[in-house]
């Protein structure tokens, strides 16, 4: 859930970003028709383009770095990029089968199709434990990592 509300917040930042973007643009591109020939129009809305582009570069990386911060933000004293990885165990390893899709390929290196099959793996579930830099409190989150032996 809180995965999906950060999403719906990047886009919506995303979309007031392009908002603000095509009504400067188009406040510029009026102004410049109005004011001068119509020669400099081309070159101020080449401008536009790298600052869209800029933009929407800054933001992806912006929201990153954010959603990085608050993952690791403390439920208790709610401090953002706070917990640190004190310690990871292994609860319990198994023996599963995983399903891996393998390619059949020509003298020419070129897939000519491919098919399903089951292969041995382990499943191991992990516990990491965390520990807020600010008020202490330890989070444990416990994980599960399917691999294959082959």
């Amino acid at each position: 859930m809180k995965k999906l509300l950060w999403i719906l917040g990047t886009t919506i930042v995303g979309v007031l970003w392009f908002v603000l973007v095509t009504v400067i643009g188009a406040g510029i591109s009026m102004a410049a028709n109005i004011a001068t020939r119509s020669d400099t129009l081309p070159a101020i809305e080449n401008i536009l383009v790298p600052v869209m582009c800029i933009g929407w570069i800054a933001l992806i990386i912006i929201s990153i770095l954010m959603w990085k911060r608050w993952k690791a933000k403390c439920p208790v004293c709610k401090r953002w990029s706070a917990l640190k990885l004190m310690k990871t165990e292994i609860l319990k390893q198994e023996d599963i089968s995983v399903l891996v899709e393998l390619k059949h390929r020509d003298l020419n290196r070129e897939v000519t199709g491919t098919h399903e099959q089951y292969i041995p793996g382990k499943r191991k579930t992990y516990q990491d434990t965390y520990k807020c830099k600010y008020c202490g409190n330890l989070e444990t989150h416990t994980r599960i990592k399917d691999s294959s032996s082959v």
